[in-house]
């Protein structure tokens, strides 16, 4: 059987197959799981949050445009999803080493001295990133975590590339100033 593309399968959606469906939740759970970890810094509440966001791009479809393409649109109806269940509940956050399974694969070591201040930046590098103002954290995050290009984080949070790139040149800046805190 040949693969499908996203906006096929959205079609057989939209015409009732939830074979599609789970097809499209397979190809994209371990996106959508890193990017609900990704904005809220806890495991469990990540896989909750997946879930949720899953169920409201199922209860959205209607309003999927055919025309274009599905990823940024689901990935857009996920994202918000996270964000207003965030400001919904309480926050904790854990380490990134915990959802090491969803990471897209590395050339793994087993220096365990290595694994360790690999394990220790992410935890840093976790809690630098909760600090950030959410306008600076989603952009680091679709650019250098979810390598998303800049023509389509502009698309998906519907501002200017110039806006882009000056959210990302200060979001870095923070990022840098908490990350040396956090050295000292």
């Amino acid at each position: 059987m040949e693969r499908l593309t996203d906006e096929q399968l959205a079609i057989l959606v939209l015409a009732g197959d939830s074979q599609a469906f789970a097809q499209i939740v397979e190809r994209y759970q371990k996106q959508i799981f890193a990017l609900a970890y990704r904005l809220g810094g806890d495991y469990d509440e990540a896989k909750d949050m997946a879930q949720e966001a899953f169920i409201r791009v199922y209860n959205e479809m209607h309003r999927y445009d055919p025309n274009r393409r599905f990823f940024p649109w689901m990935y857009r109806v996920a994202h918000n999803c996270c964000i207003n269940l965030l400001q919904k509940r309480p926050k904790e956050t854990l380490s990134l080493s915990e959802a090491e399974e969803f990471r897209p694969s590395q050339n793994e070591t087993f220096d365990p001295e290595a694994q360790y201040a690999q394990r220790e930046f992410d935890e840093n590098l976790n809690r630098a990133l909760q600090q950030l103002p959410e306008h600076y954290r989603t952009p680091i995050v679709l650019k250098y975590l979810e390598g998303l290009s800049y023509q389509q984080i502009s698309a998906y949070l519907g501002i200017s590339q110039s806006t882009l790139e000056s959210r990302l040149f200060r979001g870095r800046n923070m990022l840098r100033k908490l990350l040396k805190e956090d050295l000292k």
